[in-house]
């Protein structure tokens, strides 16, 4: 599974199923989709992104459902202040 982000959508590319893109909607920018591991099914990862809104000028980290992004994101957790867009991670386990 390979992710990635552009402009105002995150996709996933699957060899066997293809191209999945979900749209973030006007005035949302996403940055880089992190896969992380679902413990309860391992199988199936959430994938979590930063988005910045536009609209109400705040930012959110929205989580989605790894096998099907197009379903939307399943929480959205408002972030205390704004994280700029093209703002990348580096996620470790400690």
């Amino acid at each position: 599974m390979a992710l990635s982000s552009h402009l105002g959508a995150i996709a996933r590319f699957d060899p066997k199923t293809g191209l999945t893109v979900a749209d973030a909607g006007a005035g949302c920018y996403p940055s880089e989709p992190i896969p992380v591991e679902n413990a309860a099914n391992p199988q199936q990862p959430w994938v979590l992104t930063v988005v910045y809104n536009g609209h109400h000028h705040r930012s959110e980290v929205w989580v989605y459902e790894g096998h099907d992004l197009k379903k939307g994101p399943v929480c959205r957790l408002e972030l205390p202040s704004v994280v700029p867009p093209s703002f990348h991670g580096t996620w470790m386990s400690v």
